[in-house]
């Protein structure tokens, strides 16, 4: 086996698993973000209500 190509493979497995990681990392702050816009979704809607009332007079 050519070992530029062994080194090319390993590098493409470094690069995934930085990216998964970062990725994994990132889902608990995804999902309080979501679980937030929903448990405002009352406050917001009524806001979005407001100032759309607001910008069409």
């Amino acid at each position: 086996m050519d070992l530029s190509l062994l080194k090319e493979t390993l590098g493409n497995y470094e690069t995934f698993g930085g990216n998964i990681g970062t990725a994994l990392q990132d889902i608990p702050t995804l999902l309080t973000s979501i679980l937030n816009f929903f448990k405002n979704f009352g406050v917001l809607a009524d806001t979005t209500g407001d100032n759309l009332d607001s910008f069409s007079s």
